[in-house]
């Protein structure tokens, strides 16, 4: 952005986290309440946003404008094919995943709920659900703008088996 967005976004930006860290410290039904609202908002902005995308056709010469408008397109992910975006979040889960001889797959998106299906080691695998709630969710829900949940598409009907484990060397003595 340019200096003179940042001065003048650059104050409310500063408030608005001022008062997210407020909002932290209220007790935990006024908190899901205050959540709430804020998701109700950033989803009709996120709606709305979409609909002027499609009305207008192309973008980038809005995003080549004006740096607020570069920033309010970018944050709402207008012009995004949002299961490219959501393949690339996933990159950073899948070196693990891969470790274990597993993968996820984007299968599609649709209003921000993300299909995916495990493959490999990670199909029937019994720590799965705990695999999708602690990387995969999370992943998505720090690089996909407007991310809201998974849907997991059945596994390929593979035996539920537990995780795999590194194999253990037998030592035995050293040869004379």
């Amino acid at each position: 952005m340019s200096a003179a967005t940042l001065a003048e976004l650059g104050p409310l930006l500063d408030r608005l986290e001022e008062l997210l860290g407020e909002v932290d410290g209220l007790d935990d039904a006024v908190r899901a309440t205050v959540f709430e609202l804020l998701d109700g908002i950033d989803a009709l902005h996120r709606l709305a946003m979409s609909r002027l995308a499609d009305v207008v056709g192309d973008v980038e010469p809005m995003r080549q404008a004006d740096p607020a408008i570069a920033w309010l397109l970018e944050a709402y992910g207008v012009g995004v094919n949002d299961s490219d975006a959501a393949s690339a979040a996933l990159d950073t889960v899948r070196p693990y995943l891969h470790e274990h001889g597993g993968d996820v797959q984007v299968l599609g998106v649709k209003d921000g709920v993300v299909r995916v299906q495990l493959t490999g080691a990670c199909s029937g695998c019994t720590s799965a659900a705990v695999t999708l709630r602690n990387a995969v969710e999370e992943a998505l829900r720090d690089g996909l703008p407007g991310f809201l949940a998974i849907d997991v598409a059945p596994d390929s009907g593979a035996p539920a088996h537990p995780p795999p484990t590194q194999a253990l060397l037998q030592i035995t003595p050293r040869p004379v």
